[in-house]
């Protein structure tokens, strides 16, 4: 793993626990609230995790190619 790719790794890994950490802090306070708002909420939390998902997996596959690229231009 070349250090292009080993930062953008930790970057992902960093995000991807910040949007774990924002849904789970979401989640626990559900039983304090109980009203349209929280659920409003709880769907924006939701909608931000999907889309974190399509981030992380973009993420993970420009490292596989910055590493296939770096390897291709060692071999040659």
């Amino acid at each position: 793993m070349n250090s292009y790719s080993q930062k953008i790794e930790t970057d992902v890994d960093m995000f991807q626990s910040y949007v774990q950490k924002l849904s789970a802090n979401v989640q626990s306070i559900g039983s304090l609230w109980n009203d349209p708002q929280f659920f409003d909420l709880l769907n924006g939390i939701s909608k931000i995790a999907s889309q974190a998902r399509d981030v992380i997996i973009t993420g993970d596959k420009l490292c596989e190619t910055i590493n296939r690229f770096y390897n291709i231009a060692e071999n040659e």
